[in-house]
């Protein structure tokens, strides 16, 4: 049993590896499609600020990569959260601290977790500045 054991998470290792040599997209292995997503104002993605325009959204791991066209990009990490609509529509959620939106949470049609972004310094310091904090959500592409 050791040695098959060992032997899966070689597997994964090297499947891992492989798809970073080979530049296979991370969501083939995490199996949640990449989203295309319109989002019509500036945001915060981890401590990054990036411009509004059209985005496409990659789970590699526990990190979400969001990037465009035009060069801008950036990582964060995530913890699984409950996707209670699995079987309505894709979604990116934002979090809104005054003129601040932080990206907080990504949902994929028929799956049953989301992803939910890890809360930086500067995002919880506004959090305790702004008790009334607003949601919003970005217009899908596909």
């Amino acid at each position: 049993m050791r040695g098959a054991k060992s032997r899966l998470v070689l597997g994964v290792v090297l499947v891992g590896a492989l798809a970073g040599i080979l530049n296979i997209p991370a969501p083939l292995l995490a199996q949640s499609p990449d989203l295309l997503v319109e989002i019509p104002f500036n945001f915060h993605v981890g401590d990054k600020m990036l411009p509004s325009g059209t985005y496409t959204i990659h789970l590699q791991g526990e990190a979400i990569k969001i990037s465009d066209f035009r060069g801008n990009s950036a990582f964060v990490m995530s913890n699984a959260v409950s996707n209670s609509a699995a079987k309505l529509e894709n979604q990116l959620i934002f979090t809104r601290y005054g003129q601040e939106n932080y990206l907080s949470q990504v949902y994929w049609l028929g799956y049953p977790t989301g992803r939910g972004t890890l809360k930086t310094s500067s995002e919880i310091q506004l959090a305790k500045q702004f008790s009334g904090q607003n949601t919003l959500s970005a217009g899908l592409k596909k």
